[in-house]
Formats: C-alpha cells, sequence, structure tokens
C-alpha cells in the first residue's frame, strides 16, 4: 500500500493569488494621497486653535491664587479655558473655567490679549496654570 501525500488526503490548497505591479502601484498611491489628508487635516485644524500663554501668578494667600495669562484667538471666536491651582504634591487646589468672547479693539495686540483670573482655593496653592484652552462654539 502507497502512502497518501498530504495533498491527496487533505485536497490542494488555494493557490496564493498575487497581485500585479499596477495594482501594488495604485494602492500605494492611494496610501500617499490619504496619508497627506490627514496631515493637511491636523496642520488646518491646530492651526486655528487658541493658544496661551502663562504670564505670572500670585500665590501668597492661603485662600486664592490670582494667574495672569495672554490669549491668542480669532477675533469672533469664543473661547472655554481652565485654570487650576496646584499644591505643593500636584494636586488640584483650585479650578475655574472662563469664557472669553469678543475682546475691545483697544484691549487686543495682534489677536492677543490679557486675562487675570482670580481663583479659590482649599488650601495654599503652591501654583497656578492654564490648564487647555478650547473653542466654545
Amino acid at each position: 500500500m502507497t502512502t497518501p501525500t498530504l495533498d491527496q488526503r487533505y485536497g490542494k490548497g488555494r493557490s496564493a493569488r498575487h497581485l500585479s505591479k499596477r495594482t501594488w502601484w495604485a494602492v500605494t498611491a492611494l496610501a500617499v494621497v490619504v496619508c497627506m489628508a490627514f496631515v493637511a487635516w491636523l496642520a488646518y485644524g491646530n492651526s486655528h486653535a487658541p493658544s496661551y500663554k502663562e504670564v505670572s501668578f500670585d500665590d501668597s494667600r492661603a485662600d486664592s491664587v490670582t494667574m495672569d495669562f495672554e490669549l491668542t484667538k480669532d477675533d469672533n471666536e469664543t473661547v472655554t479655558c481652565a485654570i487650576q491651582a496646584l499644591n505643593d504634591q500636584h494636586a488640584i487646589v483650585g479650578w475655574k473655567e472662563i469664557t472669553i468672547g469678543k475682546v475691545p479693539a483697544d484691549q487686543l495686540s495682534n489677536d492677543t490679549s490679557s486675562h487675570r483670573v482670580n481663583l479659590r482655593t482649599t488650601s495654599q496653592a503652591h501654583t497656578a496654570t492654564v490648564e487647555s484652552c478650547w473653542s466654545a462654539g
């Protein structure tokens, strides 16, 4: 008796189909176009995002902290910024969200305006920072 081959015992497997060079070029070109569109979308989305710069803070009081920062945004854009106060263990001891709409022209310098926020704290703050700013709509 002869021993059957694997093909005879289990059947022939599918033969691998190979893509033509033309198909590979098309797939590669499509991938490049999708990647470029994604990068352009990221760049455009971030170019219109509001930006901020922390200027100073005063943490001399045990129950509050004062934070000064500059905000750069489009003229008609409404932006919400989250301000936080941290203690020396970096725990949040104060939090406030402020909404900033249209700023008078005499308070602007190249779409940048200065803001001062007084923030109540539950204990002595060690620092104050702008956690983030985002477009409110």
